[in-house]
Order: structure tokens, then C-alpha cells, then sequence
């Protein structure tokens, strides 16, 4: 520590800085903040200034989270001034610490607390001192680093070093959001979305918002496992309130960044904006929109409540309870019987995104045990069989198909039954659904629906052992892809698990 009876500063006033966080009151932390702001001003050509440097550096955790307007812009004009006017000196320096530390300063990281400054002072025990410790480009380089932090892009000249993990981190998820992913997704999106690290600064939430913001599209469509959505939804309605103010925003819509922009780049983008030596690489590729429209409340909280809406939808639509009352009206005639037509064509003719069909398995399940008719519960059993075969169906869904399947009668398993091999088989069960169709059209209504040519008797297709093996092989399928055997059905044991 130099001794120096004109300098206030003592040990104890670099532990009070060190004890300002992201949590300490405005009450508290201000005036800390605005003293030392004002010293380094008063000292910013002296040799001294590293004091004052070292102190906003130590309290930039307060200061990278939600200061007021008047102590950021103190604490920043302070900084760069500082900069500019002690790194105007050249040096023979080959590299300086704190570009050595840049790589490390990933501002979601857990341990992120700033750039070190405590080996600065003689007696510091971070390390043994170095002759590029005091130089004035290293100075300097610590007050550019922690301005950016506080206010990204406000600084200038610092290294374009992007954290090895950031960059591991954003191939990887652009992998995933390229739709060939070189690692696990579900584990990847739930580990993006997962931590609370990325409240520490501003770059660190924009950067979240926007890496969220172009992978729902992914999780929407292509993610079945709840923990996910709810990491992802916790995650962005943690971050909404701390994105600040959008009346601040100064933009027109088209200085915004498109978020419909190649969601892979984006991805890159949205790590490099966490990180000052990202965001230093981030200023020779974002030439279409000026870097800080990156950081615009308004447009983060679009993006954050855009996403928000679309996991919240597709949450409540593959694990939620489906409404199905409307479906009696349209698939049951005034008769009371089904309009088997019109209900097969529109099971058989959905795609991978229908979500009708899916509400259909769900109705069938449903009315199944609610009718007297043999041949309606046959008709509504073979449906939900089959939409089950074809489709990956939602954890909400599949778990009322589930039940329906498990209410198929597993003793028949374990006997011959008198049709032997002369079952319909996997190709008409899993990729022939127009033929599946007209076969379930004349096994419920054989007088208006002819027979197709390759058919089977109505006790073929309700063989008892028939469906109890297509019922096993699907709630084995189901059981591995939701790992349904969870804690709160731990005690019960699945009469199919085992195999015949």
C-alpha cells in the first residue's frame, strides 16, 4: 500500500469499496460512488488516479446493475476522462494484466466480480508485482474495461478478447439453433436459461434476452422436456424488470436490430455482448445497426415478452390441460354417433406442428370410457393408438393417451390368440394413414364406407392380444421419452414393463 500522508486512503476504505454490490442500497453505495468519482476526477493526471480507479473497479458490481442516471454518468465520465488522459503515454510493454484478465471477464459468470485490482497496491497478496502493473496503459486499460462494464459500448481501444467459454458456448448453440446440434439441447437450453448470473450487468441481460429470444423458436418445436420451458420462462420474467425503463429509448423501430435475423448469428451476437472484449469484437461486425440499439430497453423488453408469450403458449399446449369441449360439436353428429369421416380425415391429414389432432387423442381418450358402444370404444382406442405411433406427442397429451393405453387389458400378453400373424401391420399402422383410414371408415360404419381390399374382420381388429401389444409398445416409448416414472409415481409399476 504507498504510504503517502496526502493520500486518504487506507486499507479499510478498499474493504468498505470491495462490500458494494449489486445488492447494496443506493443510500449506502452513492455516496462511495460519488466520492471516488470525484476524486479521480481531481486526480486524473496524477499518479494517483490508479487509487481512484481501483475503487469504482471494486464497486462496479453496484454499479453494472441498476445505478441511478446521475452516479452512472459520473462514474463513467470519470473513467474514460482518466483514460484518455493517462494512457496518451506510450510504453514497451508487449501485453498489461488486465488484458490478460479480459479473457476471464465473462460478466454472467458466476464468479464475475470485475477486473482484480488488488495487486495495484504493494502490499497486495493477489500476486507478485509486476513492472506493467503501474504503467499508465494499464491504468488505463482498467478504467476503459470497467466503463464499458458499467455502460457497454462507452469506451473505446479495449482488446477484442472474447471469453473462451462465451465462444464454446455460442457454437454450441448455434449448432442447436442450426438444427444440427453438436450437443445435447435439452441440456444446452436449460443450462443457457438456468442460471441468475446474468443479471449482473447490462451486456449480461441483453445479451440473455437476445440468446433466449432466438432459441424459443427451437424449444417450441423441438423441445419435449418441461424443466426447459420452465428454466426459460423463469428466466426471462427473473430479467424483464431489470432491462430498464423503455420510455428511455431514443430509436426508431428500424434502428432496431431484425430479430428475425439468421438466429444462429444471433446467438453469437447475444454471447459476445457479455463480456467487454466481446462487445469489442461485436463493434466490427454489427455495421447495419449502431451497438448500443443492442441494448435499448424497448427493444429487449419486445424481444423478452415476445418469447415469453410464445414458451408460455407452447407450455400450456404440451403440458397443459387441453380444452376439448368443442370437440363433441364438431366430430359427433346430432345422432350421436361420430362422424367418423370427418374425424379420420382430419386426425390423418395433420402435420408435425397440428396441434388439433393432438386435442383430438385427447377427446378420444376422454369420451372412451364414457360410451356404451363396443365399436365406438374400439374405433376411438385404434385412433389414439395410432396418433400415439405417428406423432410425438406432447408431455400433456400423451399423458391422457397414456391412460387410455394402460386401461388395455395386459393378460392376453401372455397367451396365443387364434389369428396367429394375421394382425394388420407396422406399415399400415405407422405410414399407410389413408389406408388405416378407410379400414377404421368401415370397421365403424360398414354400411356407408366400403371395404378396402386388403381387410381385416372387426375381431381381428379388436383382438384383445392384438392391441394389448401395440398398447405395451407405445407406453414403453412414452415411459423412455417423458420418463413418466417420476417421484410422485415412484410406488406404482407399469404392468407393461416387461417384455413379452
Amino acid at each position: 500500500m504507498p504510504e503517502n500522508p496526502d493520500l486518504p486512503f487506507t486499507a479499510e476504505l478498499l474493504e468498505t469499496w470491495s462490500r458494494v454490490g449489486a445488492d447494496t442500497t443506493p443510500l449506502e453505495a452513492d455516496p462511495l460512488v460519488l466520492d471516488c468519482a470525484h476524486r479521480l476526477t481531481a486526480d486524473s493526471g496524477s499518479d494517483r488516479a490508479y487509487v481512484w480507479i481501483a475503487g469504482l473497479a471494486r464497486m462496479v458490481r453496484y454499479l453494472a446493475a441498476q445505478p441511478t442516471p446521475e452516479v452512472e454518468r459520473v462514474a463513467v465520465e470519470a473513467l474514460l476522462a482518466t483514460a484518455a488522459a493517462v494512457g496518451e503515454h506510450s510504453c514497451e510493454h508487449e501485453s498489461h494484466p488486465y488484458e490478460e484478465a479480459l479473457g476471464e471477464q465473462a460478466e454472467d459468470d458466476p464468479a464475475w466480480s470485475g477486473l482484480p485490482t488488488g495487486y495495484l497496491f504493494a502490499d497486495s497478496p493477489e500476486r507478485p508485482d509486476h513492472d506493467a502493473d503501474r504503467c499508465p496503459a494499464n491504468i488505463a486499460g482498467i478504467a476503459r474495461v470497467t466503463a464499458d462494464t458499467i455502460r457497454p459500448f462507452s469506451a473505446d481501444g479495449i482488446p477484442a478478447v472474447v471469453p473462451e467459454d462465451h465462444t464454446s458456448s455460442a457454437e454450441s448453440l448455434s449448432s442447436i439453433l442450426s438444427d444440427y446440434p453438436d450437443s445435447d439441447p435439452d441440456a444446452e437450453l436449460e443450462a443457457n436459461a438456468g442460471a441468475d448470473t446474468w443479471l449482473a450487468t447490462k451486456g449480461a441481460r441483453a445479451g440473455y434476452v437476445i440468446t433466449q429470444h432466438a432459441s424459443c423458436w427451437y424449444a417450441v418445436y423441438r423441445v419435449t422436456e418441461r424443466s426447459v420451458y420452465d428454466a426459460m420462462i423463469d428466466g426471462l420474467e427473473a430479467v424483464l424488470p431489470r432491462l430498464g425503463d423503455s420510455a428511455t429509448c431514443a430509436h426508431n423501430d428500424d434502428e432496431h436490430p431484425d430479430p428475425e435475423f439468421e438466429s444462429a448469428d444471433i446467438a453469437d451476437i447475444g454471447f459476445r455482448l457479455r463480456s467487454p472484449g466481446g462487445r469489442a469484437d461485436l463493434r466490427y461486425m454489427l455495421d447495419e445497426y449502431p451497438p448500443e440499439a443492442w441494448l435499448c430497453p424497448r427493444y429487449l423488453r419486445g424481444l423478452a415478452d415476445e418469447a415469453l408469450a410464445e414458451l408460455r403458449a407452447a407450455h400450456a399446449s404440451k403440458f397443459g390441460s387441453r380444452d376439448t369441449s368443442a370437440l363433441d360439436a364438431a366430430y359427433v353428429r346430432p345422432d350421436g354417433r361420430l362422424d367418423i369421416d370427418k374425424l379420420t380425415t382430419r386426425v390423418i391429414n395433420g402435420d408435425e406442428f397440428d396441434t388439433e389432432s393432438e386435442s383430438i387423442a385427447v377427446w378420444a381418450a376422454r369420451r372412451h370410457p364414457t360410451t356404451d358402444d363396443p365399436r365406438e370404444r374400439l374405433v376411438l382406442l385404434l385412433l389414439d393408438l395410432w396418433i400415439a405411433q405417428v406423432r410425438d406427442l406432447p408431455y400433456g397429451v400423451g399423458s391422457e393417451v397414456r391412460g387410455l393405453l394402460s386401461a388395455v387389458d395386459p393378460a392376453p400378453l401372455d397367451s396365443d390368440c387364434a389369428h396367429g400373424d394375421d394382425h394388420p401391420g407396422e406399415r399400415l399402422r405407422r405410414w399407410d394413414r389413408r389406408e388405416f383410414a378407410t379400414h377404421v371408415r368401415h370397421l365403424y360404419a360398414g354400411a356407408t364406407f366400403p371395404a378396402p381390399e386388403s381387410n381385416w374382420s372387426a375381431d381381428v381388429w379388436g383382438c384383445p392380444r392384438f392391441l394389448a401389444l401395440w398398447a405395451r409398445d407405445l407406453i414403453l416409448e412414452m415411459d423412455d421419452e417423458y420418463q413418466w416414472m417420476d417421484a410422485e409415481d415412484d410406488d406404482e409399476e407399469s404392468v407393461y414393463s416387461g417384455e413379452e
